[in-house]
């Protein structure tokens, strides 16, 4: 079987008092515009898993974070992504998201419960809360 080359993601799960942060991808976004994503990006060369976790978040949220744990990685055939998932918390007194142009149009703090009941939940995402790798925040 040839190797193919594939996107490591990382993402965190900003969360506190049972409520964690989800955006809304932007329309210009190239891939699943509309839909509900955790914060995080694109692992690049010469970074280290928390330094682009912070990097991201700072970038897509407004937020500095502590990162507490990592929660365990996810991968769903036959998409070319694995993304590494963090357990973290906002570092300071902000809890106002400040998004970053053109890549979300909407951030919210939701339960576990309001996140499983909204519509285009990006696949990771949905795939997470089946295999319930967010009831922790329950």
């Amino acid at each position: 079987m040839a190797e193919s080359q594939f996107w490591i993601g990382i993402h965190g799960i900003i969360a506190e008092r049972g409520r964690l942060v989800v955006l809304r991808r932007a329309a210009r976004m190239p891939y699943r515009p509309g839909h509900w994503d955790l914060p995080g990006g694109h692992l690049t060369l010469g970074e280290s898993f928390e330094e682009c976790l912070a990097r991201e978040a700072a970038e897509e949220t407004g937020l500095a974070i502590e990162i507490e744990r990592m929660l365990g990685l996810y991968k769903a055939p036959p998409d070319p992504y694995v993304q590494a998932l963090f357990a973290c918390r906002p570092a300071g007194a902000r809890r106002e998201l400040v998004l970053m142009p053109g890549e979300h149009v909407e951030g919210r703090w939701v339960t576990v419960e309001e996140l499983a009941r909204l519509s285009d939940v990006i696949p990771y995402l949905e795939g997470m809360l089946r295999r319930g790798m967010l009831d922790y925040l329950k």
